[in-house]
């Protein structure tokens, strides 16, 4: 038996994960799917002055989905990551949630991994996190070794 996502939140941060999420989302997702990209950012009181830095990053993604037959739905919301996704899922009937990681170590995972793991254990529909490949964390690493010594050059 096959079932079918017909509504998929793909939550995003405009990070490299975030792209390997969406793209991967791109893939999964049929012509009747419904794929909402959610970002959901810090609760300040100048909502406007960020939105229009998160419109132009949303419209990578929208380039990224061109291809794709999928219906995206692009949406910024304030607050509480783990919350936000949480509440908007229930209130949207979401059938998944795709989530991107890129930690590997207990500092990261509990800087960034905490957010995942909340959705994951409180979520009412699958939740699936895709782990960025080690090979980019490693080479990201390397990247801010190399800034940082060239700073104390």
């Amino acid at each position: 038996m096959t079932t079918y996502q017909n509504k998929i939140i793909c939550t995003v941060d405009f990070s490299s994960a975030s792209d390997s999420v969406v793209r991967y989302a791109g893939g999964i997702c049929s012509r009747d799917t419904e794929l909402t990209l959610l970002y959901v950012a810090p609760a300040e009181k100048n909502h406007v002055r960020w939105l229009r830095k998160h419109l132009h990053e949303f419209s990578r993604y929208s380039d990224m989905l061109s291809q794709s037959t999928v219906n995206a739905i692009f949406t910024v919301l304030y607050g509480d990551p783990a919350t936000e996704i949480l509440v908007y899922a229930k209130e949207h009937d979401a059938d998944m949630i795709l989530l991107g990681s890129h930690g590997t170590t207990a500092i990261a995972r509990l800087l960034v991994g905490s957010t995942a793991e909340t959705v994951m254990r409180q979520a009412q529909c699958p939740v699936v996190i895709l782990k960025m490949p080690i090979n980019n964390v490693k080479a990201l690493q390397e990247k801010v070794q190399n800034y940082t010594h060239q700073d104390n050059n």
